[in-house]
């Protein structure tokens, strides 16, 4: 079995890294690279560094027959794929959106942490959140999916299994996420990013990050009793993520977590636990795995679990990549090892 697949907003961080995933598969032909600024240019010319890509220029989808593509991926800025292109296309075709247009199941929250109003939203029903390891079962038998945030899935993958275990069934928990640059967008390092983390440090989106609500949404699912606080960092490296996740140690055992976490990722191909020093952003760099690290401070009040995964891999084009293996049948880690 072989799939034809196109790609909505090929220039980007996350375009490049689905490109160099999907031309490295045994069973894809990438067919038709779509985008605004980059029209007419060649695909090889705007990603030198991805050796043996398709000769195929990027166009405006308009004049596309997509009459054989079996999947589309959109990696477009929030907002646009909902807004102005998935009405105009055959609702037959798979879709992997990575934007987060159909992460939010209530659209006064999207619009609000978005700041664009939805114009698809009787679309949402059809999308699954595509957590691969927590929703497999269901991304098997889906035709679209919404790929989760960065932030969301170095949170949500030790969390969930802690909430629905009832290890964690209340209190408040503080999230301290730390991204690479990259996470931004590259029109936004391009333009002035980069300048302003040389040498620098900044927390960003304190009370606003788009990720906000979709954490909270997906921890709902599972507990209603638990509440959180959310601070993601901008650190001056271009790819990798950590989050740092504090729990009240009362009633908690660092071995029940432990126990817990290893059991329910037991024979993951991408999740790993480490119980000793703290890993390094560059263990996950350039991978789809996640490494989750478990603590207990010095005095025993609270409980640290540290998260680790790349967020253009794991964090974005990785996931969507092993999604795209799960609804169609293929290895779960076709071209991600």
């Amino acid at each position: 079995m072989s799939l034809n697949v196109c790609v909505f907003g090929v220039s980007g961080y996350t375009g490049s890294k689905l490109l160099y995933y999907l031309n490295k598969h045994s069973k894809i032909k990438i067919v038709g690279v779509f985008g605004n600024s980059k029209v007419g240019e060649n695909l090889n010319e705007i990603h030198p560094s991805i050796k043996n890509l398709p000769k195929l220029k990027i166009t405006n989808y308009n004049d596309f027959d997509f009459s054989k593509v079996d999947l589309i991926f959109s990696c477009l800025p929030p907002g646009l794929f909902q807004s102005k292109i998935i009405k105009n296309l055959d609702p037959n075709i798979s879709i992997i959106d990575l934007s987060g247009d159909f992460r939010l199941e209530n659209k006064i929250t999207y619009e609000s942490f978005y700041e664009t109003s939805h114009k698809s939203f009787n679309l949402k029903d059809k999308f699954v959140y595509g957590l691969s390891e927590i929703n497999r079962d269901i991304i098997k038998k889906s035709k679209f999916i919404s790929n989760p945030g960065c932030y969301p899935t170095s949170i949500l993958i030790p969390l969930i299994p802690l909430l629905e275990k009832k290890i964690i069934n209340a209190g408040h928990i503080i999230i301290d996420s730390k991204s690479g640059v990259s996470g931004a967008g590259k029109k936004r390092v391009e333009e002035n990013l980069s300048a302003e983390l040389n040498n620098n440090f900044y927390s960003y989106s304190v009370t606003s990050h788009k990720h906000f609500p979709e954490i909270d949404q997906e921890i709902k699912k599972v507990s209603k009793e638990v509440s959180f606080t959310f601070i993601p960092n901008l650190l001056p490296i271009f790819c990798g993520l950590q989050s740092n996740i504090y729990i009240d140690h009362k009633d908690i055992e660092l071995s029940q977590i432990r126990e817990v976490i290893d059991s329910y990722y037991d024979g993951e191909l991408f999740i790993k636990t480490k119980n000793k020093k703290p890993v390094k952003l560059s263990d996950v760099q350039g991978t789809n795995n996640v490494l989750i690290n478990i603590f207990e401070d010095y005095e025993k009040k609270k409980i640290l679990i540290i998260s680790s995964i790349d967020n253009l891999i794991k964090g974005a084009s990785g996931q969507a990549i092993q999604n795209m293996n799960l609804m169609f049948g293929f290895k779960e880690n076709e071209s991600l090892i």
